[in-house]
């Protein structure tokens, strides 16, 4: 019996390439005086928090366009009304590398994004309810585990965040798109 490669659909592909693209312009924008290290203060700082939030929201949509994708490729039923990715990607369970801790990870995406639009980074709701810290979408710079603010606490994402969370979504991107047949090698 011959395999045969399986292919995404052109959707998926096209959708995986937008998201590439966009982790790939984010984290070159980043390392540009656009997103510099420190925060400014006054009027500024909310158009940077704000900034800094749109763009995170305009990568959460690429990688929720991709798991549309991958879910229709599939065969399953996608449901347009589910608008957290997180839960679309633990939903649909479109692949077996999308760990839990990436589903985590993209809520404490979703929880800084929110913070910083509607708080202007300011850290006013704790993870769970009673908590005192609220975990953000970025690595701590010594290793895997997310960084962790106290209330009152400001997020101020500079660049190393910045490509942190690209180089998250980007990996994300390709474990997804990833056929069955490659899968158990990046798994190994």
């Amino acid at each position: 019996m011959i395999h045969s490669r399986v292919t995404p659909l052109r959707g998926a592909a096209a959708a995986h390439d937008t998201l590439t693209r966009g982790a790939t312009f984010l984290a070159a924008l980043a390392e540009r005086p656009v997103i510099a290290d420190g925060w400014p203060q006054g009027p500024q700082a909310r158009t940077r928090a704000r900034f800094v939030a749109n763009c995170l929201r305009e990568l959460d949509r690429f990688l929720h366009g991709l798991l549309d994708e991958l879910g229709a490729s599939a065969g399953q039923t996608v449901r347009e009304e589910q608008r957290n990715t997180a839960n679309k990607l633990r939903d649909l369970g479109v692949h077996r590398l999308a760990a839990e801790e990436d589903q985590r990870r993209l809520r404490a995406l979703g929880r800084s994004s929110a913070c910083l639009i509607h708080c202007d980074g300011w850290v006013r709701r704790p993870d769970v309810a009673g908590g005192q810290v609220m975990t953000a979408g970025w690595s701590v710079s010594s290793g895997d585990a997310l960084r962790r603010y106290p209330l009152g606490a400001r997020l101020v994402p500079g660049s190393a965040e910045i490509i942190d969370i690209c180089r998250f979504y980007d990996r994300l991107g390709k474990r997804l798109i990833l056929t069955p047949a490659e899968a158990p090698r990046l798994a190994a």
